[in-house]
C-alpha cells in the first residue's frame, strides 16, 4: 500500500449510534473527509445504503420465492366442508352460508338434459354476475344443447360427472371443478357460477362475472395538457388490461394475493422479471403477507400497512391513478402494487424526489420540463417558510429589511388588534377552511366557492382591521405554492409542517426557524421506503440536476435510476440520434459498452433520480 493511499470500511447505518461511520485506518480523517466531499460532489462515489429495517432475503431465496404468496395465502380446498350428495343438503347448506332472506343469492334448479336426465342447481348472485352469460352459456349449454342429450349419464360416475361437464358441456374459458363447498361460495362471491350435479361430491365453477363498474375517465388528481387521458378505474382486470397494453412483455409479472378475512381483496404484484430487484418483490410480499384484518377498502390503507415509518407525515409510496406512470415505474424496477376496488395503484420504493415530478415533464421538450420541475421545488420552500419567515422578521429582525419596506410593515399592522402570529395563524386556518371546504363540495360549486370565498375572506378581514394586507399576500402566495405540489400528501406534509414553524419562529425567530428546519432534514435523512432511504436521489450533485430537481433530454438517459437496484441498469443504448454526422461519429469510434460511459451529450447521463412519469 503506498503512503498516500487511505483504506475506507464504510459502516452500515447504526440504529442505536444513529449516524454513519466511516473508519480511516491511516488516522487522517480530516483530510479524508475532504478528499471523499470532492468525490462525492464529481459523482465518483457511490453513498453506502443505509438499511433501517429488517435485513432483506438473499438474492437466491428471494429469487426461488417470487412465485409465491406467501403460507397464508395458499388455497387449500381440503380445509372446507365437503358439498352434500344431495341438491336438498346443499341448498340447505348454502341458506346457511349465505342467509335466508338474501333476494340477490338465486339457487335455480334445472334439469340437464341427458339420457336419463339429470337435477341439477345453479348458483348465482344477482348484480355480480352477468344475466347473458347466465342465460346464454350456462342455461342453454345444459339445457338446450344438442351434444347433452348424446351423453350416457347412466355410464357416468358421481365422482367423474362434473370433471365431465366441465371439459364437454359448459364452454367458459375459466372454469374448475370444486370439491369445497366454502371455496364454492367464495368464488360465487366474486361473480362467479357454480353449477351442482345431484349425487355429484363436485361442483363446476365458472366465470360469470358481469356487475356495474365506472368506465376509463381522465384522471381527476393527474391532469396533464399534454399526454394520455386514460386512468385506472375500480375494477382490477381492467386496471391490470391497461398495463400490459403498454408494457407487451412476456416478462411482465402479476402475482396475485388476497387481503381482508371478510372482504378477500384481490391485489396484484406487477413487476417486471430479470429488471426489478428479486428481494424488493419479496419483500413487499412478506409485508403483505402479514396484514390480518377484516377488510381492505382502499390502497391507501394497505400503504400504511407496509411502510416503514407509519407515523411519518411525508409519503413513503408513490401513488397514481395514470398507467404511463405506473409502467414506467415499473420499466425502472419499480413494484407495482393494484388492489380492486381502488383506482389508485401504488408504486414502491418512493423517495422525495419523485412527488415532485409530473408525468408531463417528459410529454413535453425538455426545455420546459426543467424549469417547470425546479419551479415546484422553490414553491414547495415558498409554502412551507413563507409564512414562519415573514413572522420571524416581524417580529425578532426588523433590522434585516429595507427602511421602506419595514416602515410599510409597521404601517399596515397599526389596526390589527392581534399579534402577527396570531394574525397569521387565523389566515393560515381560514384558508385551510376554503380548500377543504372546496374539494368536499361538488366540482362547479367547490371552484366557486374556492374563489368566492377567499376574496371575500380575505377583503372582509382587511375592512374590518383583523389582519393587515400584507398577510393575506403572505398568506395567499404560500397557498398557491402549495397547489403546485403535484403530490396531494405531500402537499398535506408541507401544510402540516407550516404551523410548527410559525409557532417556532413566533418563540425564537429565524433561529427557531433554521431549528425547525433542521429537525424536518434529520427526520427525511432517516426516513427508509423499504429499506430505500429516501433522499437517495438527492445525494449527488450532478445526477440530481439531470433528472431530479432539472430534467435532461430524454436521449441522454442511458441509465435507469439505481435507488431501486435494478438487475438491468441499462435503459436505452448510448446513441440514439445517429442520423447527425456528428453522432455517428461518435457512435462508430466508441467501444459497446451498453450506455456506461458517456452520452450524446458527452457527459455520463446515468440519472439516480428516478422518472416519476
Amino acid at each position: 500500500m503506498g503512503v498516500g493511499e487511505t483504506i475506507v470500511s464504510p459502516t452500515l447505518f447504526s440504529p442505536r449510534m444513529g449516524r454513519l461511520i466511516w473508519k480511516d485506518r491511516r488516522g487522517d480523517g480530516g483530510v479524508f473527509t475532504v478528499r471523499f466531499l470532492r468525490r462525492l460532489v464529481r459523482g465518483d462515489v457511490r453513498r453506502p445504503r443505509m438499511i433501517l429495517v429488517r435485513p432483506l432475503l438473499p438474492l437466491e431465496e428471494a429469487a426461488d420465492g417470487m412465485g409465491t404468496a406467501g403460507p397464508g395465502h395458499e388455497s387449500s380446498e381440503a380445509s372446507g366442508s365437503p358439498i352434500p350428495g344431495t341438491l336438498d343438503g346443499v341448498e340447505r347448506r348454502l341458506r346457511d352460508l349465505l342467509g335466508e332472506g338474501s333476494p340477490d343469492v338465486i339457487m335455480r334448479r334445472l334439469v340437464i338434459w341427458t339420457n336419463p336426465e339429470i337435477d341439477a342447481m345453479l348458483l348465482y348472485i344477482e348484480g355480480l354476475a352477468s344475466r347473458d352469460i347466465i342465460n346464454l352459456i350456462a342455461l342453454r349449454s345444459v339445457m338446450l344443447a344438442e351434444r347433452v342429450p348424446t351423453l350416457d349419464a347412466s355410464a357416468l360416475g358421481r365422482d367423474n360427472i362434473a370433471s365431465v361437464f366441465m371439459t364437454h358441456v359448459v364452454p367458459s374459458g375459466q372454469i374448475a371443478v370444486l370439491s369445497s363447498i366454502d371455496k364454492v361460495v367464495e368464488h360465487v362471491l366474486t361473480g362467479e357460477a357454480a353449477l351442482f350435479i345431484d349425487g355429484a361430491r363436485q361442483c363446476v365453477v365458472f366465470e360469470a362475472k358481469g356487475w356495474e363498474h365506472r368506465g376509463i375517465e381522465e384522471p381527476h388528481t393527474e391532469k396533464v395538457v399534454r399526454g394520455p387521458r386514460e386512468g385506472f378505474s375500480e375494477l382490477l382486470r381492467a386496471n391490470t388490461a391497461l398495463v400490459r397494453r403498454r408494457l407487451r412483455t412476456p416478462d411482465l409479472r402479476m402475482d396475485s394475493m388476497k387481503v381482508g378475512r371478510r372482504s378477500k381483496t384481490d391485489i396484484a404484484i406487477a413487476y417486471v422479471e430479470g429488471l426489478t430487484n428479486p428481494r424488493l418483490v419479496a419483500t413487499i410480499k412478506e409485508r403483505i403477507d402479514h396484514i390480518d384484518t377484516d377488510i381492505l377498502p382502499d390502497s391507501g390503507v394497505l400503504e400504511e400497512f407496509t411502510e416503514d415509518y407509519p407515523y411519518s407525515p411525508f409519503p413513503q409510496m408513490q401513488y397514481t391513478e395514470r398507467p404511463d406512470r405506473f409502467c414506467a415505474g415499473l420499466s425502472e424496477g419499480l413494484v407495482g402494487i393494484i388492489v380492486d376496488g381502488s383506482p389508485m395503484a401504488l408504486m414502491a420504493p418512493g423517495n422525495l424526489a419523485s412527488f415532485f415530478q409530473s408525468p408531463e415533464d417528459y410529454y413535453e421538450r425538455f426545455p420546459y420540463g426543467g424549469p417547470l420541475r425546479a419551479l415546484r421545488f422553490i414553491s414547495a420552500a415558498i409554502a412551507l417558510t413563507f409564512p414562519a419567515l415573514y413572522v420571524a422578521i416581524s417580529l425578532f429582525h426588523q433590522e434585516m429589511l429595507p427602511t421602506k419596506l419595514a416602515l410599510a410593515i409597521a404601517g399596515s399592522h397599526m389596526p390589527v388588534p392581534f399579534p402577527v402570529l396570531v394574525e397569521a395563524l387565523l389566515m393560515e386556518v381560514a384558508l385551510e377552511l376554503i380548500r377543504e371546504s372546496s374539494v368536499r363540495l361538488p366540482d362547479p360549486v367547490g371552484q366557486t366557492m374556492g374563489f368566492v370565498g377567499a376574496l371575500l375572506l380575505g377583503d372582509a378581514a382587511v375592512s374590518a382591521g383583523l389582519v393587515s394586507p400584507i398577510m393575506v399576500i403572505v398568506v395567499a402566495v404560500t397557498g398557491l405554492a402549495s397547489f403546485t405540489i403535484p403530490h396531494y400528501p405531500t402537499g398535506l406534509a408541507i401544510r402540516l409542517l407550516r404551523f410548527p414553524l410559525l409557532l417556532l419562529s413566533a418563540w425564537l425567530g429565524l433561529f427557531g426557524l433554521m431549528a425547525g428546519l433542521m429537525a424536518i432534514a434529520l427526520h427525511l435523512g432517516a426516513l427508509t421506503s423499504f429499506g430505500v432511504p429516501y433522499l437517495e436521489p438527492l445525494m449527488k450533485p450532478r445526477p440530481a440536476l439531470r433528472d431530479v430537481v432539472w430534467r435532461s433530454p430524454v436521449f441522454t438517459f442511458n441509465k435507469r435510476p439505481e435507488y431501486a437496484e435494478p438487475l438491468d441498469q441499462v435503459r436505452q443504448k448510448k446513441f440514439i440520434r445517429t442520423w447527425k454526422p456528428e453522432v455517428a461519429a461518435k457512435a462508430r469510434k466508441e467501444p459497446r459498452k451498453g450506455g456506461s460511459d458517456d452520452g450524446e451529450g458527452g457527459e455520463d447521463r446515468g440519472d439516480r433520480g428516478g422518472h416519476g412519469r
